[in-house]
């Protein structure tokens, strides 16, 4: 079982009023399995920055090593 904790929003009216139109009865159900989507959502935007962060990385090694590798081509100055 998943411990529970009571928190206090503030929320728009508009909003609310939407959610409970769409929550079934259940307006705590449906708050938590909308933010853990947003948690999901979050994350993975989290983890495609890194993911380019890398690319960007390895591209630049990938230019460094084929810079060494025209060095040695061109033999001792």
């Amino acid at each position: 079982m998943t411990t529970r904790k009571r928190v206090t929003v503030t929320l728009p009216i508009d909003v609310l009023d939407a959610a409970n139109n769409e929550a079934g009865g259940n307006l705590s159900a449906y708050a938590a399995k909308a933010l853990m989507a947003q948690a999901v959502r979050d994350s993975a935007a989290r983890l495609t920055a890194w993911q380019a962060g890398r690319l960007e990385v390895l591209a630049d090694l990938d230019s460094m090593q084929l810079d060494a590798l025209d060095a040695l081509d061109r033999g001792p100055a």
